[in-house]
């Protein structure tokens, strides 16, 4: 992003005050703006850092850890449905960009195929995350479920 930043920078710099412009930063930094969103989301979802609407969950679940699971596990499977929704388009235009190279519209040279691709190594990636979080989720939604089943024997 540090990157990104310069570049956009160097760009805003070269355009307006020294009033030369060199086109490919401006294809350069969209380029690697886009790179590292895709690689940003499935960063973010292995670390469970995406941004989510916690004001449902923290007023209907507070206090209760089955209730809590039972929606964090519904997420999860919610999440992975879309995602298997939009996986086969990506999947499909990998595939056309490995077939068919795209260079960029102001800058001849630069194949920005590898964007395609990079788009479905990154869903495939958030896909893995949020199979591996919803597993885990579905293993504290038994423990808990396990656990208040005891305290109700006792």
């Amino acid at each position: 992003m540090i990157v990104t930043t310069f570049l956009i920078f160097a760009q805003v710099i070269n355009r307006y005050w020294l009033h030369f412009e060199i086109m490919w930063f401006s294809d350069l930094a969209l380029y690697s703006f886009i790179f590292f969103m895709f690689v940003a989301a499935a960063v973010t979802t292995w670390r469970e850092g995406h941004v989510a609407v916690d004001f449902f969950r923290e007023r209907v679940t507070r206090g209760k850890p089955i209730g809590a699971a039972i929606y964090r596990v519904f997420l999860g499977i919610l999440s992975i449905a879309a995602l298997c929704i939009f996986l086969p388009v990506a999947y499909q235009f990998m595939l056309r960009a490995l077939k068919y190279p795209e260079y960029g519209t102001l800058v001849r040279w630069f194949n920005t195929s590898w964007l395609q691709m990079t788009l479905f190594v990154a869903l495939a990636f958030v896909l893995l995350h949020l199979l591996v979080i919803t597993r885990r989720d579905i293993s504290e939604l038994m423990k808990n479920y396990l656990a208040r089943s005891r305290e109700k024997k006792t």
